[in-house]
């Protein structure tokens, strides 16, 4: 029982590690996105059309990541800490 929870831990610290990465770029991406798409506009300069166009690709990646690893973080939080997790920590 001991093994299942050490790696069930591990496995929960990597998944919420490699989540925490894809939010914040996500956000700082759509900035950068703004930035780029209204200096795009205002000068008509075709750099920055297509820097954005770029930059809209890895953003969409970077939402895909971020989903595809959150996604199992919801079934580890339910598994992990649901009501018999509550008595099992109460017993120790």
């Amino acid at each position: 029982m001991g093994q299942a929870v050490d790696i069930h831990r591990l496995h929960f610290a990597f998944t919420i590690t490699f989540h925490y990465i894809f939010p914040q770029l996500t956000m700082g991406l759509a900035l950068l996105l703004v930035y780029l798409k209204t200096k795009a506009l205002r000068t008509g300069d075709e750099h920055y059309n297509r820097a954005a166009r770029f930059w809209a690709r890895i953003f969409g990646i970077n939402f895909a990541l971020g989903v595809v690893t959150g996604i199992p973080m919801e079934f580890q939080f339910g598994i992990g800490r649901g009501c018999g997790a509550v008595v099992m920590w109460r017993r120790r």
